[in-house]
């Protein structure tokens, strides 16, 4: 049991009257089912390398309760994930990011884990301990597979003054989505260490509305140090309303740089526009500096070994499925365009596609400008409440060519059926 847990229950059995009605009526705990199938054809891949395909059931029972009665309210927070193989070749698991990889490559039959957090609430600030859903500029979870990913630390999370969002944290573990267990935390890429933690802290201010002003700071001790400052203004432009969102990330190395020197400034912006149900969206990005850009990712290696764990994300404009368009000196043209299609007498039906071409990439000093591109195309129904309550149906396609060193071109298609009911 991990000092969090015990930390949790210690605090607990200090809380006097625990079955307060605020803990209680406001407790919430709902399940859901994720059935998954995953194919990936990774072109130029090792001869004789079969397609990735995979089929599995995965289940997440998330339980949130309320708090005590008082001017310090005390809660406790749980989650519980269980994923299942139900097909895949046997004695060959794919790198898929579905299932964990044993050392003879083939993938266990099911996985599962239970994590808690003790949270504190005074006014409208909470701190919590333990586990840890995250999705900030500058450290995000990652749920696009079977089970999403988690981190573990203390985080702060404020909205005491009006207009402000203050948000502040220590992460120092990461459970990858096809991981059972906590690890030590690194950057995207090869490194020759792990971190002992990532410290965060910043916010969002409107000072007027439609207008909102971000800056947060972010240092993965001997990997990176990582500021942010984002803008972004909505006004009503014909039948509908036009928005823009403009990003900026500095990075720089730090302390023992596990990961290699960095070196890196990403400039980004998308303007959109949304009316009719739909979603037009144009935007740019562009980096600069030696090296490329770096964030928060449990997979890769470390010292040569891999971790056998997937699920990194970004704040970049350009963050796509296979590729986040981080190469140092890429620039990357984004188009994006979603839409709900309830005009073709199918309510709950709604489309989403992108396409983001990267070129000036560089992987190395002594590699030439190479490119990159991603098209996806996606579907999702909501079943009507009359047929089944909570139940979503999802197609993605992605297709991903690439001549940059260490990439593979791959074509991907994954079918999805989400099942979430509240049980309490």
């Amino acid at each position: 049991m991990d000092r969090f847990i015990r930390c949790a229950l210690l605090s607990s059995a200090l809380v006097p009257s625990l079955a307060s009605a605020n803990l209680v009526e406001d407790s919430h705990l709902d399940l859901t089912a994720r059935t998954l199938y995953y194919n990936n054809d990774t072109r130029g891949a090792v001869k004789n390398q079969p397609t990735g395909e995979q089929l599995g059931q995965g289940f997440i029972l998330n339980g949130r309760s309320g708090y005590t009665d008082g001017p310090i309210g005390f809660g406790a927070d749980m989650m519980g994930m269980l994923g299942l193989k139900l097909s895949g070749r046997e004695g060959y698991n794919t790198a898929t990011g579905l299932f964990p990889q044993h050392d003879d490559n083939s993938a266990p039959r099911s996985f599962a884990s239970a994590r808690f957090a003790l949270k504190v609430k005074l006014s409208k600030t909470e701190a919590r301990a333990g586990f840890q859903s995250l999705n900030l500029p500058v450290i995000k979870t990652n749920d696009g597979r079977l089970l999403p990913s988690l981190y573990r630390g203390y985080t702060l999370h404020s909205t005491d003054v009006d207009n402000l969002v203050l948000d502040a944290g220590f992460i120092d573990r990461v459970q990858g989505r096809n991981q059972s267990h906590y690890q030590p935390l690194k950057a995207t890429g090869k490194a020759s260490g792990f971190s002992s933690g990532l410290s965060y802290a910043g916010g969002r201010y409107t000072p007027v509305k439609q207008l909102e002003l971000s800056y947060y700071f972010a240092q993965l001790n001997d990997f990176y140090q990582q500021n942010y400052v984002g803008v972004t203004k909505t006004l009503s432009l014909g039948p509908g309303k036009l928005k823009a969102d403009l990003r900026y990330f500095n990075s720089r190395g730090n302390g023992n740089e596990y990961g290699g020197s960095v070196d890196n400034n990403a400039y980004g912006g998308i303007v959109s526009w949304s009316a009719w149900g739909s979603t037009f969206g144009v935007g740019y990005q562009q980096l600069t500096g030696s090296s490329g850009f770096p964030y928060l990712d449990p997979g890769q290696t470390v010292d040569g070994v891999s971790t056998d764990t997937s699920g990194g994300s970004t704040g970049l404009v350009s963050e796509s499925p296979l590729s986040k368009f981080k190469t140092a000196h890429e620039r990357a043209l984004v188009l994006r365009y979603s839409a709900k299609l309830d005009a073709l007498g199918l309510p709950g039906l709604s489309f989403n596609s992108s396409y983001v071409s990267g070129s000036h990439a560089r992987a190395s000093s002594t590699s030439g400008n190479q490119n990159e591109w991603v098209r996806t195309l996606g579907l999702s129904y909501q079943l009507p409440e009359s047929v089944a309550k909570g139940v979503t149906l999802a197609w993605k396609n992605v297709t991903y060519r690439t001549n940059i060193t260490g990439t593979r071109s791959q074509d991907q298609n994954l079918l999805v059926v989400n099942w979430k009911f509240g049980l309490l």
